[in-house]
């Protein structure tokens, strides 16, 4: 199969239902939103979901959101179908995406899990650190705390920079998250507070 004849393809409401029950087993119970919840992201214009294809089927999934106010990217989630993990088509999917954004774009965050003690779950999640990182992508030296309902649950951020980018000011690293607290975590009442958490630790970062 040519990974080079991948395209994308943006999916719709009536696509959710079954994206939901990968989505399930392909994250942690604690980073899914609820169903409804994405069900209303996806009504409205900034929040997408994309398909990964090939001539013959759909291979994976992506949900993103189109930052309003600077040329950004959040991936909330993405994942590709286990019999095409390790081949390429991954990479693949994450380089189109950010491709088809390319004109003015600074660049994409990522939510990734820091790794647990527990060996059953560990091994997937350096997997998937080594993954962002072999595409450029760099963690933030925030600590930062993805909002649920049980409060901030800790994770790695991460911000992979378009080639031209080799600053990124504190301020729009502010704007981005607070913006994307209002609209994708709308449904977290305590999202401000949890922001307020980490949001003094934000600095300029520079790429090589």
């Amino acid at each position: 199969m040519d990974i080079s004849e991948m395209e994308i393809l943006e999916g719709n409401l009536s696509d959710l239902k079954n994206v939901y029950l990968r989505l399930l087993t392909d994250f942690a119970a604690n980073e899914l939103k609820d169903y409804e919840h994405l069900e209303s992201l996806l009504r409205k214009e900034k929040y997408k979901l994309l398909f990964a294809k090939t001539k013959e089927e759909i291979i994976g999934y992506a949900l993103i959101y189109e930052i309003e106010h600077l040329p950004v990217l959040w991936l909330d989630y993405m994942a590709i179908d286990k019999r095409f993990q390790n081949v390429g088509f991954g990479s693949c999917f994450f380089n189109k995406i950010i491709q088809s954004k390319q004109d003015g774009l600074i660049g994409m965050f990522i939510e990734v899990e820091i790794p647990e003690e527990d060996e059953g779950t560990r091994g997937q999640q350096i997997r998937r650190i080594n993954f962002y990182e072999r595409l450029r992508a760099r963690r933030l030296s925030i600590p930062y705390k993805l909002p649920t309902i049980d409060g901030g649950f800790p994770m790695y951020l991460y911000f992979r920079p378009s080639s031209n980018i080799h600053r990124l000011p504190k301020e729009q690293i502010q704007a981005a998250i607070a913006e994307v607290f209002d609209y994708i975590h709308s449904d977290i009442v305590d999202r401000d507070d949890i922001f307020g958490e980490f949001s003094t630790f934000i600095e300029d970062v520079y790429f090589d």
